[in-house]
Parts: structure tokens; C-alpha cells; sequence
């Protein structure tokens, strides 16, 4: 894991409102520090978090909804999720549910989104149901700010062939909407395991910010 504290607020390349305030982020590889940037530490935000896992524990959304109120959607097929959920007291929504078998416009109707949602984490297994849990997504109707997409490139039970495959045809599907690639093949301990792609809405994220991130002048 790689973790964020105020400590290291300075290194910051955008330094989003509230950022200079946070203990602790709980993100693998900073997808929380990532989607709070994205939305220019954004309060009262929205989020879409398919393989939820943990409440706490490697989790992109408790930072969000812990100390910057965001609202949304857990699914995890894992009955554990819920009672981890409940544990660390989370308040937001868990579907507990195989994420291929969801409704989402009725699940996103219900839980009062509006049209631009934002931050949407898809993280299933294996990768190909992944890509196939993203066209199950009512992606004609809602935008999403910010998206963080496991591919599990690295995965080693699957050929490379096949995850070349599987990431490119994610990455055309995305692109095709109008998402654009802002880190591709993020890593967590080295170069060696590529596992996920993050992406914004160029329409509503200010580019200035995403600049910053690539460090651009």
C-alpha cells in the first residue's frame, strides 16, 4: 500500500481544499487522493464503487465518505463486505449482489443521482467480467468525473495476449465516450504489476488540475 498523510501535504502537485487536513487515506494506491484532486477535494460528492471488499481496509471510498461526505453505491458480491461495512460504520448504501446481475439505472434512480456522477471504481474479477460489468453500465445516460479501472494487466493466470485484449478494448470503450486517460498502468509496488487506468471527464474536471498531475507548465 502506499499511503497519503499531512505530512506529505507539500508534495501535493494540486493541493485541493482539505487536503492539508487529512490523517490518513486508506487507497491502495492513492484512487481516493486521486478522485478528491480530480474533483478539487469536492464535498458532498457522489460515488459508484463496484468490488467494494473492505469498509475500510484498502478502500477507495471511505476517505470520501468519512471526511468529505460523499454519498453512493458499494456492490460486492461478498457477504463479509456488508458486516465489514457495518463494522467500521459506514453509512452509505451496499449492494451485495453479483455486479454482472445488477440493475444500475434502477440502482442509481434509487439512490438519487443526478446525470454526472462523481467517481465511478470498477475492481472485479476476473478482467474480461470487469470489461463486461462497464458495458452492463447505463453509460448513455450518466457521466462519471472520475473512473479508476482495474485491468489486472499484471495477472499472471491470464496470457498476456488475452490482457492486452482486455485492457485496450476497456481503454477504446472509455476513450469512444469521450473519457480521456490520465494515468495508464498504474502500478503498487513496482513496474512490474500495471493493474489499473484512471480517467477523467475532460467536460467538467478543470484541465489546469490535470496538468498539475502530469506536471505540465
Amino acid at each position: 500500500m502506499i499511503l497519503f498523510d499531512n505530512s506529505k501535504y507539500s508534495r501535493l502537485r494540486h493541493k485541493f481544499p482539505g487536503a492539508e487536513k487529512i490523517a490518513k487515506n486508506f487507497s491502495q494506491s492513492y484512487q481516493d487522493m486521486f478522485a478528491l484532486t480530480m474533483t478539487n477535494g469536492k464535498r458532498g460528492g457522489t460515488y459508484v464503487e463496484i468490488g467494494a471488499m473492505d469498509g475500510q481496509f484498502i478502500s477507495n471510498t471511505y476517505l470520501l465518505e468519512k471526511e468529505f461526505d460523499w454519498k453512493g453505491i458499494s456492490v460486492d458480491i461478498d457477504e463479509a463486505t456488508k458486516k465489514s461495512f457495518k463494522k467500521t460504520k459506514r453509512k452509505n448504501t451496499v449492494i451485495i449482489q453479483d455486479a454482472l446481475a445488477i440493475d444500475y439505472p434502477a440502482a442509481f434512480a434509487k439512490a438519487g443521482f443526478g446525470t454526472q456522477i462523481d467517481y465511478l471504481q470498477l475492481d472485479i474479477e476476473p478482467q474480461a467480467q470487469t470489461f463486461e460489468c462497464l458495458k452492463k453500465l447505463p453509460m448513455d445516460k450518466y457521466r462519471f468525473s472520475v473512473i479508476t479501472y482495474e485491468t489486472d494487466y499484471y495477472d499472471p493466470s491470464v496470457s498476456r495476449e488475452e490482457s492486452l485484449k482486455n485492457r485496450d478494448a476497456s481503454r477504446m470503450f472509455l476513450q469512444d465516450l469521450g473519457y480521456e486517460l490520465v494515468v495508464g498502468n498504474v502500478c503498487n509496488t513496482s513496474t512490474e504489476d500495471p493493474f489499473e487506468d484512471w480517467y477523467i471527464d475532460p467536460k467538467v474536471v478543470d484541465p489546469k488540475i490535470v496538468a498539475a498531475l502530469k506536471g505540465l507548465p
